[in-house]
């Protein structure tokens, strides 16, 4: 049985971060898709290709900028979350694990 007492907040912050902007950017992309390929369908919207380009291009910026602002927001999580374990198994002593 091995005991984690303690973990790391640095690779705990910087895990939260890249899971938050990984997940963000593969949903955000494929809404994206979704929304390129859709949107040019709708018979209500006089899109031309000048018009349709600067949309496309924005939003698939911002699907970046969406995964920056995820990644800032799960760097803040994973502190937290790491701040807390490390306070409560300071009290408790930690959980205890079997590997193989």
């Amino acid at each position: 049985m091995k005991t984690i007492k303690r973990l790391n907040v640095g690779s705990i912050v910087v895990y939260g971060a890249v899971l938050a902007a990984l997940w963000t950017f593969i949903f955000g992309l494929y809404y994206w898709i979704l929304g390129w390929v859709f949107g040019v369908q709708s018979w209500w919207i006089d899109m031309n290709l000048g018009n349709w380009s600067l949309y496309t291009l924005t939003t698939f910026g911002l699907v970046f900028l969406r995964a920056i602002f995820a990644a800032i927001g799960g760097a803040i999580a994973g502190l937290v979350i790491a701040l807390v374990y490390n306070a409560v198994a300071g009290i408790m002593g930690g959980i205890k694990i079997h590997l193989e």
